[in-house]
């Protein structure tokens, strides 16, 4: 046994005389470890924040406002009606009214509106042209609706909304003073099952980031399926003219040109919180993704969030090249996976409880993989977005590509 022992003491030893370059990565892997443990974790905790600060607000001290909600409906009557059932049901205090925008739904979602309407005379609908060509039908319904608007303030939801209970509203316009409320909604399948761990986890990082960048008083993007602002906010900046030429852009560069640190609230909490709900999820989670990544261009730069999976790869791949170059000493191996453990832990730990407070439950397990496939996984959908990019634009401006 003593022989075994004195060969293994051969093969692999702990000494502190270490060469400069094995130096110069463990270096590097520590000051990866601390900005990975420190920075990044602190913008991971902004989400965590918001909802706490939301969670705990106190109504009683709001000064409620009228409010006119816009439901963008097109070709789903089912799901419009089941979003007016406990939209028009709200529990809120002021009085506020519902428009249904209606862009080619047909006679379907006209009769839900009609029928409603004998019960709820908050309730009014407006039609998308049908021969509205050369423009963004989903911009035209939100203008539209916002010119039939008789408050001042403005929810936008589609009908493919599932509100999570009858204080949305009320949480939406109680969480913040300013004239831009950006709220959280999140991609559901009708039949309960669950995107693939990479679009949830993708989807919960687009939402930490701009929910974090509001929490810093750097606003620059939301959710369509569920923000607000107020009609004169919207008309001093011309609405959508400057992307008149994109399908898209009404939930990013519309926001990016009109927030500002103070007229914009991120809210969050479980009231406020919208589902998405849809039968094929992938292709709307595709979509969506191929249309930010096409605007994002556009917007401002986050580096901590986007560079974070990568500085991640980074640290990995400097423990192993250090702990290869300084092998059979075993000194820099134990530093090495000592700094990735602390790493993971934190990153792990944290990335749960952003997840959950954004609605999007991922384990801290499940997200270190993912995590560093995530770079890979935005640079398909960034091949893919200006792979036809002629399809993000109106009809009339397709020939110029």
């Amino acid at each position: 046994m003593w022989r075994f022992f004195s060969l293994l003491s051969v093969i692999m030893y702990f000494d502190f005389d270490i060469s400069i370059p094995v130096l110069a990565l463990s270096g590097g892997l520590f000051l990866l470890t601390v900005f990975l443990t420190i920075v990044y974790r602190s913008r991971l905790c902004l989400p965590v924040k918001c909802r706490w600060r939301h969670e705990g607000a106190q109504p009683d001290t709001v000064t409620w406002r009228p409010v006119s909600v816009v439901v963008y409906a097109r070709d789903n009557s089912a799901r419009l009606e089941r979003l007016l059932e406990d939209l028009l049901e709200q529990d809120y205090p002021a009085g506020f009214e519902v428009i249904v925008v209606n862009d080619c739904g047909g006679y379907a979602c006209s009769d839900v509106v009609t029928r409603m309407s004998l019960n709820y005379h908050n309730l009014r609908m407006t039609f998308v042209p049908e021969r509205a060509h050369n423009l963004s039908h989903k911009k035209l319904a939100v203008t539209l609706g916002l010119k039939a608007a008789r408050n001042p303030c403005v929810m936008l939801l589609n009908a493919e909304c599932r509100l999570p209970s009858r204080r949305w509203l009320a949480g939406m316009m109680s969480g913040g003073t300013g004239n831009v409320r950006l709220g959280q909604a999140v991609i559901r399948a009708d039949d309960d099952s669950r995107l693939p761990l990479m679009m949830r986890l993708d989807e919960a990082n687009t939402a930490i980031t701009w929910i974090g960048a509001a929490e810093r008083c750097r606003p620059f993007r939301g959710n369509g399926y569920n923000i607000g602002y107020d009609t004169a906010t919207f008309f001093e900046h011309d609405g959508f003219s400057g992307s008149l030429n994109l399908q898209a852009g009404d939930d990013d560069l519309f926001i990016s040109k009109i927030a500002s640190d103070d007229n914009t609230d991120a809210i969050l909490s479980a009231d406020t919180i919208v589902d998405v709900m849809t039968a094929e999820p992938r292709r709307l989670y595709r979509e969506l993704k191929i249309s930010h990544m096409f605007t994002a261009r556009h917007l401002p730069s986050h580096p901590v969030m986007a560079l974070s999976p990568a500085m991640m790869w980074l640290s990995v791949v400097s423990g192993a090249v250090a702990s290869w170059l300084a092998y059979p000493n075993l000194t820099v191996t134990v530093a090495s996976v000592l700094l990735l453990i602390i790493q993971w832990i934190v990153i792990g730990w944290s990335w749960s409880k952003a997840s959950r407070a954004v609605g999007i439950c991922i384990s801290g397990w499940q997200a270190l993989p993912a995590l560093l496939w995530l770079p890979f996984h935005n640079m398909r959908y960034r091949l893919e977005s200006r792979r036809n990019q002629y399809q993000h634009y109106t009809w009339q401006n397709r020939k110029v590509i």
